[in-house]
């Protein structure tokens, strides 16, 4: 399992560093837009690009769960609150070797959880009302398991940083098709009649890549996370050797019927199920993969719980294994 996330992450520094390069692209073609002529704005906006990602990383680092929490109405519970609960997550802490993370319950019906923060030390994890009433210990095991995987895995960590790339190049990218049409346009189609439609095609085809690299962005943003939930199966059912009892949970996920949990772009990609899945159909932009796939996964697997297990299960379910080699 060691090798297994080794390769996980060098897949993410992977898709990082081609975030990062249209990131800075974006910012450079904000500059040739703004540029005054002597060729420096090219090189200005690429810093602005650059400092404006790194004072968002640097909020997501040092205060990433409060942000996630932010505006949920959860509340933090101690072992006098819910002591079932907090047993099964310090269990949990010691199979996996992890720091006992804070637990935070949210006010809702909708049976969901999720983990967030950047490091073991200061994450947390979340569940909401609805799943730690309507689940037994089995099934919060499993679902709390999964949760603390994640954590296991570093899937917080990239995934927070993922979401800050993100939401700086979707954010570039309005800024420079608005630059376009009320910056550029006018200043350089005035210049001179004959160079003016030149000027015109080639700010159309910046606006044309702006929208291509908000659209790459959010790409990048989801293939990081969907193999990431198979992972986070496997390994929770490593911790707790009861695939039975992950899939119960899935299955009564999956048919609940509230749609009022919006935990945000961070926390989705790290939540059981998505939030709403079963009113959306699954594609390209889904963070998470079909649900009815993960719990017929989870019931091939019967006794066994290793990951060479789980990857027959797979393969049989999906018919392929195009899951990393552990």
């Amino acid at each position: 399992m060691y090798e297994l996330i080794a390769k996980n992450k060098r897949k993410s520094v992977i898709v990082f560093i081609a975030m990062g390069i249209l990131m800075i692209a974006l910012g450079g073609a904000i500059g040739w837009i703004f540029d005054s002529g002597y060729g420096e704005g090219v090189f200005v906006g690429i810093i602005v690009a650059i400092v404006v990602w790194a004072i968002q990383a640097i909020v997501a680092y040092y205060q990433g769960a409060k942000v996630v929490l932010m505006g949920m109405n959860a509340k933090e519970i101690s072992k006098q609150d819910d002591p079932m609960l907090y047993n099964i997550i310090e269990e949990l802490s010691m199979v996996s070797g992890l720091p006992m993370p804070k637990i935070y319950l949210i006010d809702t019906s909708a049976m969901n959880a999720f983990a967030a923060g950047t490091k073991p030390e200061t994450s947390v994890v979340a569940i909401t009302r609805g799943l730690r009433e309507r689940l037994n210990r089995q099934e919060i095991q499993g679902v709390m398991a999964h949760e603390m995987s994640h954590i296991y895995n570093r899937d917080v960590l990239y995934m927070t940083f993922a979401s800050v790339m993100m939401c700086t190049i979707v954010l570039i990218s309005e800024i420079l098709m608005r630059s376009a049409f009320y910056g550029s346009l006018g200043r350089r189609r005035s210049s001179n009649d004959k160079g003016g439609m030149a000027q015109i095609v080639v700010i159309l085809l910046i606006v044309v890549f702006a929208i291509f690299a908000a659209f790459l962005a959010r790409l990048f943003y989801f293939s990081l996370s969907r193999k990431r939930e198979y992972l986070a199966d496997t390994m929770a059912v490593n911790f707790t050797h009861e695939p039975s009892a992950l899939a119960n949970a899935l299955q009564k996920i999956s048919g609940d019927p509230a749609d009022d949990f919006d935990p945000g772009k961070m926390a989705a990609a790290m939540c059981i199920s998505k939030p709403n899945l079963r009113t959306r159909a699954m594609n390209m932009f889904s963070t998470h993969p079909p649900i009815e796939k993960r719990i017929a996964i989870l019931r091939a697997m019967g006794e066994g719980t290793s990951y060479e297990n789980y990857c027959r299960a797979y393969e049989t379910i999906m018919g392929k294994n195009d899951l990393p080699k552990g």
